[in-house]
């Protein structure tokens, strides 16, 4: 039987990573790299925080990324295989079409505990990947919307920006 950790990363590897008609050759992020390895390095980011985060680490784009096919069925395993606690905060982070992202997904993202420090995490590694974009008015579009958004979940956008370059499969930190 699979631990909670593997069933989370089953659900995101179907939703990001296999082949499907909304992704064809796999998920990808603006940048083109893999965007599994976007989902990964949320998970880690906050699995020093406990299982629950690393498993929305894992599925926080999972139900808003997923396959209209698949939908459904995403929604499903996720019921079925998670506590109330994370079902919980993974519809925190799934934000609706019909939602403004400052005035009605950021507040009402905040008032889970563990959507509120995964957003930060996906946030801060957004920002960190804003070297990477050639275009400087894009890098700086970037740059300041999720420097806003660290700022309205509480912490200091500006200092959160650690830049990250692709290595191996996986976002790592650049040393300095």
């Amino acid at each position: 039987m699979k631990n909670s950790i593997e069933v989370a990363l089953d659900i995101a590897k179907k939703v990001h990573q296999i082949p499907n008609n909304r992704y064809p050759d796999g998920q990808k992020d603006k940048l083109a790299y893999p965007y599994m390895a976007h989902i990964l390095d949320i998970a880690s980011r906050v699995s020093h925080l406990g299982l629950s985060y690393e498993i929305v680490g894992l599925l926080h784009d999972s139900i808003e990324d997923a396959d209209l096919s698949i939908q459904s069925d995403i929604e499903t395993q996720i019921k079925e295989s998670f506590s109330n606690e994370i079902i919980d905060a993974i519809y925190a982070m799934t934000k609706s079409s019909h939602e403004d992202y400052f005035e009605d997904y950021l507040p009402r993202l905040s008032k889970n505990k563990i959507a509120r420090q995964v957003k930060i995490a996906d946030s801060s590694h957004n920002l960190s990947k804003a070297h990477l974009i050639k275009e400087e008015e894009l890098q700086n579009k970037l740059r300041n919307k999720y420097t806003q958004v660290l700022n309205q979940l509480g912490v200091d956008g500006a200092n959160c920006e650690k830049p990250i370059f692709f290595k191996n499969n996986k976002w790592q930190v650049i040393e300095r």
